[in-house]
């Protein structure tokens, strides 16, 4: 894939894909504070998004947040916890300059611990 943003996320507590774990993908508008929401996705059976998060003409340089419900996650899993999940949802903000190449974010997540790799 040439020019695009994709996710996957794996959970960290069974050591596998995490199937159904929605993404939400924001684009900031630079000084200003501002976002704007651009999808929500679910990730898939191999713990990659449903689809390309944004590609074409659709990505354009600049700054991208991706939140990942990774509480919402673990309590549809019937995760047992001795308390709430510690990293309710999880921001990841990167910056794309160069839009002609593939961009992958992996999230490995628990329910208290997390970690983040561009691949």
């Amino acid at each position: 894939m040439a020019g695009g943003l994709t996710a996957a996320v794996i959970d960290a507590l069974r050591g596998a894909p995490a199937t159904g774990m929605l993404i939400d993908l924001f684009r900031l508008e630079h000084g200003k504070g501002q976002r704007h929401h651009l999808r929500t996705v679910e990730s898939a059976a191999p713990g990659m998004a449903e689809a390309v998060l944004i590609q074409g003409d659709a990505l354009s340089p600049g700054t991208y947040e991706l939140l990942f419900h990774v509480g919402r996650y673990f309590k549809a899993q019937r995760v047992p916890l001795a308390e709430a999940v510690f990293a309710d949802v999880i921001p990841v903000r990167l910056t794309i300059a160069d839009t002609a190449r593939p961009h992958q974010l992996t999230l490995l997540a628990g329910p208290s611990s997390y970690s983040v790799y561009r691949s």
